[in-house]
This record gives C-alpha cells, structure tokens and sequence, in this order.
C-alpha cells in the first residue's frame, strides 16, 4: 500500500508542473528591464564656417580728449576751463555690415551635458563717425574772459572681431541648444581730430586778441580693442559628423581710444565634428 500511495503523489506533482508549464503567463508578472538612455554624440574637435550681420554703436564721447589735453597742456584753459573734459562727441548707432568666418573647438560630454571651448573669428565691416563743436567762455584767475572753441571728429571701421567662449549645452536628441562667455578682441581703423581755438576779452569784455586754431590728429590703422562676449545658439545634427549652426552674440569693448563700441551679431553656419 505505501508504495501505492507514493506513486499516486508523484503521478500528482508530474501532472501540476505540465499544467503550470502549459498556463499562459499573466502579463505584469515579469519583471520590466529598462534599457539606458542614449544621447546623440556631440563630443569631440569640431570646425566649421559662417555668415554673418551685425548692427553696433559707436560712444566717441571721451575719444578726443587726450588730444586736447595735449593741445592744452600747461595751460590756465585747462586747468580752469577742464577743457579736455567736454563732451563734444555723441554715440553713434546703425553701425551695420555683414560678415563672414569661422571657428573650431572641442566638446567634452557627460550624458546629456555638454561643455566646450572654442575659438570663433569673424571678418566684418562695420563704420561709424562723428564730429561737433562747442563753445565755452569765462573769467579766470588772469581777470580776462577766455572765450575757448572746440571742434572734434572721430571714426572707426572695424574689421575684425574674434572671440574665445566657454559653451555650456544641453544633448537634446539631434539639436544642441547652448550659451556661452568669453573674452573678445576686435581690430579697427581709427581716426580721430581735435581743434582748439580762443578769443580773450578783458572783463568789459573788450577786444584783446585771439589765439590761432591749434589742430591735433591721430590716425591708426589696425588698432585692437578688448572686451567681453555672451550668447545663446543651437547646433542642428544633419548627420553624424555634420551639423547646422543659428546663433546670437553681443561683444563689448571698452578702450578703443577710448572710445566704447558695442556689437550684436547673429550668424548662421555650418560645421564639421570629428
């Protein structure tokens, strides 16, 4: 009799695994395994050209002021009249010219946060200028009225303007949208003049005599300046090496001359990635 019963138990436990073996599986009852995420690879040298157009402005207010300074020198005109100190000249804007260049970098990547560095140069043609006079008078510590007359001018043509930037951009899928900071170097072509002429009357204002127009120019050709830039882009992937490029830069310069010029560039551009 046990070993009846043993083979029924086992006859039973045969018959349960083929019935379980033959069920269908629940869906839900196995676990999911998710795959990882993948990115499109920006990272890498890369290179490229562009096109550009770019619209500016041009402060010539302090740009004569060493000229007269000099003219002046060791004068009681200056010393009293802060001659060199006149805000003659105005700013100066439509400041317009296309452009063309290029640039080349390199991406590091981590996921989908990209950072690089690059360097970016473009050619542009971009003038400006501007003239003025004025007319001051009054009494001094010589008891006379010097009536003091000054005509300035000052242009610029900028030709070259490049820039070194650190990006910081987002891997989204096939597009890389980004932004950047850098240090920007432009070069120009520089004209300025300064012309001081006086009349001294005594304090009835009568007639004593006049001071000859003293002129003062300096001319310079491939003058740098140096400043800042930021701005936001977007790299469009075509293929796997092979992108589009949109984007918007402003650079400042704060000394040519002293005089202050500011420029806004949009570009579009094609690149290679190795």
């Amino acid at each position: 009799m046990r070993s009846v019963g043993l083979c029924g138990l086992l006859l039973a436990a045969l018959g349960t695994s083929s019935f379980a073996a033959d069920m269908p599986v629940l869906r839900g009852s196995q676990g999911l395994m998710p795959s990882e995420p993948t990115y499109f690879r920006w990272q890498g040298v890369y290179l490229g050209g562009h096109v550009s157009y770019s619209a500016g402005n041009a402060d010539f207010s302090n740009g004569s002021g060493d000229l007269v300074s000099y003219i002046l020198r060791n004068t009681i005109e200056e010393n009293e009249m802060g001659v060199s100190r006149w805000t003659t000249l105005p700013s100066k804007n439509g400041m317009t010219g296309a452009g063309w260049g290029g640039y080349i970098g390199y991406n590091a990547q981590w996921d989908d946060a990209v950072l690089g560095i690059e360097f970016n140069y473009t050619r542009i043609g971009q003038k400006a200028t501007a003239s003025d006079t004025m007319s001051r008078y009054q009494l001094l510590s010589d008891n006379y009225i010097h009536s003091v007359n000054l005509t300035t001018g000052a242009g610029i043509d900028l030709t070259d303007l490049a820039t070194l930037r650190l990006r910081g951009g987002w891997a989204a899928s096939w597009f890389m949208p980004y932004a950047f900071i850098g240090v920007a170097a432009g070069r120009a072509d520089l004209t300025r003049t300064a012309t001081v002429s006086e009349t001294v009357y005594d304090a009835n204002w009568n007639y004593l005599y006049r001071v000859s127009p003293m002129t003062r120019a300096d001319n310079r050709t491939g003058a740098w300046g140096f400043g800042y830039s930021a701005g936001l882009g977007i790299d469009v992937a075509l293929m796997a090496n092979i992108f589009l490029r949109a984007e918007y830069e402003y650079v400042y310069f704060g000394d040519f001359q002293d005089m202050k010029v500011t420029v806004n560039t949009v570009r579009g551009g094609l690149g290679v990635k190795f």
